[in-house]
């Protein structure tokens, strides 16, 4: 690393320094952090962020005044210390080209379906080959409805959007990402290999997925993959609601709704 050091680095690559551990260890953990609050539902405090990395949370505690110093991350406004992405590292994740181009592209078409069917609706990217990441959101009209935070990210296999994504894959590709080790994250969730193939299959035969509490109690959506240009899927699209209101005789016309949605914004991007 040069000798010159810049007002970002200097408080934590200092400290870790003594330790032996390099900038770019030091980088990875700052990422981490980030990450990790992103996912969180509410402004989390350094002991559990501490807990949920394995890190010492006097490194926690570096890291985070460094990202609050440039910017990254701020405190919130409860009696006892919190921490949260400031309203600049949300603005910079919407501003990245890609998604950008994708929320323009889909807005229309999810705020549409919203106003069709009543419900929440989720526009999701896949994150690696291993989740789901919620992009978008259109928010329902009913005073119970289902939420998620911008940037949570679920397994595929315990989401609609997941199944319906991976039911636009090669079957060689979906293969490898279920003969992984699958979290159960509810008693709902299906974690055998065969029978997450065959609701995969199903999907694939009816251009949509179905998810009954497998990700979150009491929460149903159904989701289809949005098609790119090249015919690999490039997001997907939920229909999400409480289980007070999923009505089975209803599936086969949500589904209908939300695989037109997708056909919809996959058109968009094409012209």
């Amino acid at each position: 690393m040069s000798s010159t050091r810049t007002r970002t680095d200097s408080p934590v690559d200092q400290q870790d320094g003594a330790g032996g551990q390099s900038g770019t260890q030091t980088l990875i953990r700052g990422l981490r952090i980030v990450e990790s609050i992103a996912t969180q539902d509410e402004p989390i405090g350094v002991g559990e962020l501490a807990r949920q990395l394995d890190l010492p949370k006097s490194t926690v505690q570096r890291l985070l005044r460094t990202l609050q110093q440039e910017g990254w991350a701020e405190t919130s406004d409860d009696p006892i210390t919190r921490w949260q992405l400031s309203p600049r590292l949300l603005a910079l994740g919407r501003r990245s080209a890609p998604s950008r181009n994708l929320r323009d592209a889909a807005l229309p078409h999810i705020t549409a379906l919203g106003a069709r069917t009543g419900e929440t609706i989720h526009l999701s990217v896949p994150d690696r080959d291993t989740q789901m990441v919620l992009i978008d959101r259109v928010d329902s009209v009913h005073p119970v409805r289902t939420f998620n935070t911008i940037g949570a990210g679920n397994p595929f296999h315990t989401t609609a959007s997941g199944k319906a994504w991976l039911a636009m894959l090669p079957i060689e590709e979906v293969e490898a990402i279920l003969a992984r080790p699958l979290e159960k994250a509810m008693p709902n969730t299906t974690v055998d290999p065969q029978q997450l193939l065959h609701q995969v299959f199903e999907a694939r035969e009816r251009g949509y997925a179905v998810n009954i509490s497998e990700n979150r109690a009491h929460v149903c959506a159904v989701a289809a993959a949005v098609p790119g240009p090249s015919g690999r899927p490039v997001a997907a699209v939920a229909i999400s609601m409480p289980d007070i209101r999923f009505d089975p005789a209803r599936v086969s016309e949500w589904g209908g709704w939300v695989r037109q949605t997708a056909q919809s914004i996959g058109d968009a991007l094409a012209d």
